[in-house]
């Protein structure tokens, strides 16, 4: 008989009863939480021990939104070093205090997003685009590569656009922006 993806996947939610963020003493995020025993050795035979939770303290943890531009505070995956997954936080409003503040600054550092909110100028050249924007963090200078396949529409209104050194900017609403500067970004829409 088939098994269904939710039968065959056990997703540990993590909750303000079973997990607890802190900070290391160099400033990253870690985790001590209430789950079962973690397997941190792929050598390890985990046939045998209990599966019952335990506290345990996993240290440095990374988050990874699930839906980084349409629920940014749901569905944070936390995982290790390697990208194994411990489980996730299904709604960050559900932690308060240090704990949210920790993962808030941990996001925040990763998913570093300036808004564009004027594009002062915009010039093609040997197969690269020059762009001057104004942003919510100050006047910042960008060049892409492929100014087509930059700009990513996130929905009609939303973009996110990638420089040649791996930044990202967004445009929350295209529409919003003043006449200049949405003449200058028509031409790729």
């Amino acid at each position: 008989m088939a098994q269904s993806f939710t039968e065959l996947v056990e997703i540990i939610y993590f909750t303000p009863e079973n997990a607890e963020f802190y900070e290391t003493e160099n400033g990253f995020a870690a985790l001590k939480a209430f789950i079962p025993p973690v397997k941190k050795d792929d050598l390890a035979d985990d046939a045998e021990g209990s599966k019952e939770p335990v506290w345990q303290d996993l240290g440095r943890v990374l988050f990874h939104r699930a839906f980084p531009y349409e629920k940014p505070d749901e569905f944070i995956s936390v995982q290790d070093e390697d990208g194994r997954e411990y489980g996730m936080i299904r709604n960050l409003a559900d932690f308060d205090g240090k704990g949210r503040d920790i993962v808030d600054k941990s996001l925040s550092r990763k998913y570093f997003c300036p808004e564009i909110k004027k594009i002062r100028r915009l010039q093609e050249q040997f197969g690269y685009s020059l762009w001057e924007v104004d942003t919510n963090v100050g006047p910042r200078e960008l060049v892409l590569k492929d100014t087509f396949g930059s700009i990513i529409r996130v929905s009609d209104t939303y973009l996110v656009i990638l420089d040649i050194s791996g930044n990202r900017y967004v445009i929350p609403d295209v529409s919003a922006l003043d006449r200049k500067s949405y003449r200058k970004i028509e031409l790729y829409l």
